[in-house]
């Protein structure tokens, strides 16, 4: 395929597109966000896809798309629920020092995690920037920040066993 038969299909293919992601996605913003990523794909592998196949790669990146998106915030739901019941937890004085301590050692394992994804995982998860906007400050692609994203919760996930 070419850049103009791209432009085509992408005219033809982008609202219907975010339409078919509104469906699954509730905020609008991220329903463009994981459309403008499966056209990503597409123009990164532009030669090697034919325009005859591109709305089928479309939907199936898209629905992927979706899916991780998904995946990921049910992720920070996760965390974001242990660290609520972890807070709750903390009432009495003995219970409020464990959970200070269990801060502390948190914020160290953060702090020990190398650069850049610990300053991924902050931008993302602390800062609440989108994984697009942090590849474009940073100069890489959205795949490389999921790359350190899982990298560090697999870090975090693992202290947080320890913890039990």
């Amino acid at each position: 395929m070419n850049i103009e038969e791209f432009e085509d299909v992408f005219r033809s293919h982008y609202s219907p597109l975010v339409s078919y992601v509104r469906t699954m996605v509730a905020d609008e913003d991220d329903c463009h966000d994981i459309v403008e990523m499966a056209f990503e794909n597409i123009l990164k592998n532009l030669e090697r896809i034919e325009r005859a196949k591109a709305g089928a790669y479309l939907y199936t990146a898209t629905t992927n798309h979706a899916i991780n998106f998904l995946r990921r915030r049910k992720l920070q739901r996760r965390y974001a629920e242990h660290f609520l019941k972890t807070a709750q937890m903390a009432t009495s004085e003995e219970v409020q020092q464990s959970y200070e301590e269990r801060m502390r050692i948190a914020m160290r394992v953060i702090e020990s995690i190398g650069e850049p994804t610990r300053s991924i995982l902050v931008a993302c998860y602390i800062d609440g920037k989108k994984y697009k906007e942090v590849a474009e400050e940073m100069g890489v692609s959205v795949s490389m920040i999921k790359k350190h994203i899982g990298k560090a919760l697999k870090i975090l996930d693992d202290f947080r066993k320890k913890c039990k």
